[in-house]
């Protein structure tokens, strides 16, 4: 098992490797750093959730070709769930990975939380 973007503040890591072939991330629209989410509502948390699973992804040896399957927690699903199937969309393109999306009460302002996972060939 190989843990990946481990954080000393908190008890737990970015992301991980199991078995060798499974990759699992979850990512926010918080910056490494950073205690609030990026301005600018859903789309702009999820662009920046985005650029952190590149980088976990990237730190595994894969690219976004690789996710299969992803949990989407968003604060208000009725309200935010268009502009986010918006970026969905520049992000993955024609790679249609499944996907649950859940309405939640988030932390610290959050509006997006995306938990994924990842095929390691």
């Amino acid at each position: 098992m190989r843990f990946i973007d481990s954080d000393t503040d908190f008890p737990f890591s970015s992301a991980v490797v199991h078995g060798g072939k499974t990759f699992e991330a979850v990512v926010t629209g918080i910056p490494d750093g950073a205690s609030q989410p990026v301005p600018g509502g859903a789309a702009a948390e999820m662009r920046e959730a985005f650029r952190q699973l590149d980088g976990l992804l990237a730190a595994a040896g894969i690219d976004r070709r690789a996710v299969c399957t992803a949990r989407l927690y968003l604060h208000d699903v009725l309200t935010d769930v268009a502009e986010v199937n918006v970026v969905w969309k520049e992000y993955f393109g024609s790679h249609p990975v499944v996907r649950r999306c859940y309405g939640v009460v988030l932390q610290a302002g959050m509006k997006v939380e995306a938990a994924f996972t990842a095929e390691i060939p």
